[in-house]
C-alpha cells in the first residue's frame, strides 16, 4: 500500500497517477544503476551529477511533457534556471540524495512537486530502493488532520539540513553539538525530500532546515502539512512553499507536533555556538 494513500488526492487524481507513473519509471531505472560504477560529475566541492540522475529526469520530463503540454517543468538538472510564466508549474527533483547514491547508501528519493500559481497542490516522494512511496494533494476544504501525539524533544530523532557551502557545513556542525545532548538522535543524510516524507508518516519526528532549496523541500513541506504536522519559517509564522522561494535560500522547522516544532525554532533561532 502507498503511504500517500492516507492522504486525499481526489482533486488531483489524473495529475498524481501521471506523475506518480513517471516517478515509478525513474525509480525503475535508479534501482537498476544503483550500486553500478558511475562517472561522477562535480557541480562545486560536494554537489554531484550522476548519469543516473540524467536519464531520471529524462523519463519524468517526457512524461509530464506529454501529458501536460501547457504546464512550465522546473528540473534540478536544467536546462530552465527560472520559474516559468506558467499557471501550472511541475517541479522535479529526480534523485534527492545523489551522494548517498552514488556511494552505495539506501537514502534518496525522487520528489515530484505540482504547484498552481507558485502554490504547491501536489506532492510525491518515491523511495526507489525500498519502494515507499508517498503522496499528499491540496483540497479545496482540506479535512482536518488529527493532531500527532506529542514526541518530547529527548526521544526525538532530528534531521538537519544544509546547503554545501562552507559557511552550511560549520553551522550543521555547531547546530550537532548543540542539539546532540538533548534528543535521542541527529541525522544529516542530504535527502531532505525522504526526510520530509519520513516526518509526515512519523518514522522521523522533525527537522531544521537551513539555507535548504525549493526543490528538495518544496513537495516535502505539503506532505507534513498534509500529515497534521506543523511547518514553521523563522519568526515562527506556519510556512507553505512558493514559487518566490525558488531561487533563494529557505529556512525552517518541520516537525510532527507543535510542541517539538517550536521547540527546534528555539534552536534554529539561536546564534551559532549557543547552548
Amino acid at each position: 500500500m502507498s503511504e500517500g494513500e492516507r492522504f486525499r488526492t481526489s482533486d488531483w487524481g489524473r495529475e498524481a497517477a501521471i506523475a506518480l507513473g513517471s516517478a515509478r519509471a525513474a525509480a525503475e531505472h535508479l534501482r537498476a544503476q544503483f550500486g553500478c560504477p558511475a562517472e561522477k560529475r562535480y557541480r562545486g566541492d560536494h554537489d554531484v551529477q550522476l548519469p543516473a540522475d540524467v536519464e531520471a529526469q529524462r523519463r519524468i520530463v517526457a512524461t509530464l511533457g506529454a501529458e501536460f503540454p501547457g504546464h512550465g517543468i522546473l528540473a534540478e538538472e536544467g536546462p530552465a534556471r527560472e520559474w516559468p510564466g506558467t499557471e501550472f508549474v511541475w517541479v522535479v527533483d529526480p534523485l534527492d540524495g545523489t551522494n548517498n547514491f552514488g556511494y552505495g547508501v539506501a537514502h534518496c528519493a525522487v520528489a515530484i512537486t505540482l504547484f498552481q500559481w507558485e502554490r504547491p497542490v501536489l506532492a510525491l516522494v518515491v523511495d526507489p530502493l525500498l519502494g515507499r512511496e508517498f503522496v499528499a494533494a491540496e483540497a479545496p476544504v482540506p479535512a482536518p488532520a488529527p493532531a500527532p501525539p506529542p514526541v518530547p524533544l529527548r526521544r526525538s530523532t532530528v534531521s538537519l539540513v544544509t546547503n554545501y557551502s562552507s559557511a552550511g557545513r560549520v553551522w550543521a556542525e555547531r547546530m550537532q553539538h548543540t542539539l546532540g545532548g538533548r534528543c535521542k538522535r541527529i541525522l544529516s543524510m542530504w535527502a531532505p525530500a525522504l526526510d520530509l516524507a519520513l516526518i509526515s508518516t512519523g518514522q522521523l519526528d522533525g527537522m531544521i532546515c537551513h539555507e535548504g532549496g525549493l526543490l528538495d523541500v518544496g513537495g516535502g513541506m505539503l506532505l507534513v502539512s498534509a500529515a497534521g504536522g506543523l511547518v514553521l519559517d523563522l519568526s515562527g509564522a506556519p510556512l507553505t512553499a512558493h514559487g518566490s522561494m525558488y531561487g533563494r535560500p529557505v529556512s525552517f522547522v518541520a516537525a510532527r507536533s507543535a510542541d517539538l516544532a517550536h521547540e527546534l525554532l528555539g534552536f534554529a533561532r539561536a546564534p551559532l555556538g549557543a547552548s
